[in-house]
């Protein structure tokens, strides 16, 4: 952290790591540096130059590529001299109207529901920050999404998804990219870049203003009876119950954090089962119908000497997920018990864990575009197979579970075993 004369100055004088629980003191903050905890070094906060004109700008465009991607055709098949074209919405209904509703909500939410409510979120915060507007009780739940929504945005899992698509058919059929997707592919990278840019703590500063300042001294919140708040920042006194500034409910650690990750590990270590052994897809092709499992479409790919597709599927759809709960399960278990792993690295298990979750929806998109792609009547067929659901259950659940554990945990366990030594 570096000290320049600047007259961009983030407002807060201190703040506690939301992964540590570390109060940091907020220096003075150059324009285009970022600050970290000088515990753990998670980042704290981004000072980007013209933040506010950037989002603009970035949620402008964003917004156009949106609407773009639902105007013309996302793809095409044509096979035997038949031919299909899709757009982006007829990839959605079909597949909740004709196979699976269920599954067609778990594709939608993370596709087009989620980050069509994130860019208008930003949008909105964006004109009362403009119009210098007092932000209105009600709409404080706005913010709160803001920052919650951001796992769940799946766009570029799914741009994944339609590369893998599009090489499985290569060998069918011919694949003809539409205007759609194109239009998404800049949609994605342009949301994931406002994303970037996004920071709860600059949002809250410039909409409530500064929050109350604490007496505190060097250590954790909690051995100050402080709590600080996950969602703006703030300092806030041990006995209450909600911030001040924010008006979200407040807590030290959160309540039953390993029961409830515990409890959502082994759910989805049982729906892992039948996720791997259940056909994840069933082809049928001039009436003769073939069960394909996870396993299987690996398989395939690998034959098909597409080994970069094959090995991106089996990271994601056989790796990851198990990865994910054996690393959270054993995350819970060093909670309890003092080992010579340093929290610093058992934190960085947890990000890489937290980061990974969502990718393993991959396959899930995969199904989800050839089930409405390739419906050629008798000729050829494509539908979800019961796996399918299984294992999005294994992809939420998973991601729940990360949500769930708190990273905080990872450095008390340490503070309570180094306490007597000292």
């Amino acid at each position: 952290m570096c000290h320049h004369p600047n007259k961009h100055w983030f407002e807060e004088n201190s703040t506690a790591c939301e992964i540590c629980d570390w109060i940091n003191q907020i220096p003075q903050i150059p324009t285009g540096y970022r600050l970290r905890c000088e515990r753990c070094g998670h980042l704290l906060y981004s000072h980007y130059p013209q933040l506010a004109l950037q989002l603009w700008l970035n949620s402008a465009i964003a917004v156009i590529m949106f609407i773009l991607s639902f105007c013309f055709s996302f793809l095409g098949f044509a096979s035997n001299g038949v031919e299909r074209h899709i757009s982006l919405i007829e990839c959605i209904v079909n597949l909740s109207v004709e196979h699976h509703p269920l599954l067609g909500i778990i594709v939608t939410l993370p596709l087009i529901v989620f980050p069509f409510l994130y860019l208008c979120f930003v949008i909105l915060l964006l004109l009362m920050i403009k119009s210098h507007q007092q932000l209105p009780l009600r709409l404080y739940g706005m913010v709160h999404l803001l920052e919650s929504l951001k796992p769940w945005l799946m766009v570029d899992v799914f741009l994944l998804g339609a590369l893998v698509a599009i090489v499985k058919l290569q060998s069918l059929a011919q694949i003809e990219l539409g205007h759609s997707f194109w239009a998404f592919c800049c949609f994605a990278l342009l949301l994931i870049r406002i994303v970037s840019l996004v920071d709860k703590r600059w949002f809250w500063n410039q909409l409530k203003g500064k929050s109350e300042e604490i007496t505190y001294h060097h250590g954790t919140a909690r051995s100050q009876q402080l709590t600080g708040c996950q969602f703006c920042g703030a300092l806030v006194p041990h006995n209450e119950k909600s911030c001040p500034r924010c008006h979200h409910l407040i807590h030290s650690r959160k309540k039953n954090s390993l029961s409830k990750t515990c409890a959502l590990l082994c759910a989805a270590s049982i729906l892992y089962i039948p996720a791997n052994l259940y056909p994840i897809m069933i082809t049928t092709f001039l009436g003769q119908a073939e069960p394909s499992t996870i396993i299987g479409g690996i398989i395939l790919l690998w034959e098909m000497h597409s080994y970069p597709v094959a090995l991106v599927i089996l990271a994601a759809s056989i790796i990851v997920p198990l990865a994910k709960i054996l690393s959270l399960f054993w995350l819970c278990w060093n909670t309890k018990f003092k080992t010579h792993i340093p929290p610093a690295k058992k934190q960085k298990i947890y990000h890489i864990t937290e980061f990974v979750g969502k990718w393993s929806m991959v396959d899930v998109f995969v199904v989800a575009i050839l089930a409405a792609l390739v419906q050629l009547g008798t000729l050829m067929n494509i539908i979800p197979g019961r796996a399918a659901l299984s294992f999005s259950f294994v992809v939420i659940l998973t991601m729940l579970a990360a949500f769930s554990f708190d990273p905080r945990l990872i450095w008390d366990v340490q503070e309570k075993h180094d306490a007597p030594e000292q």
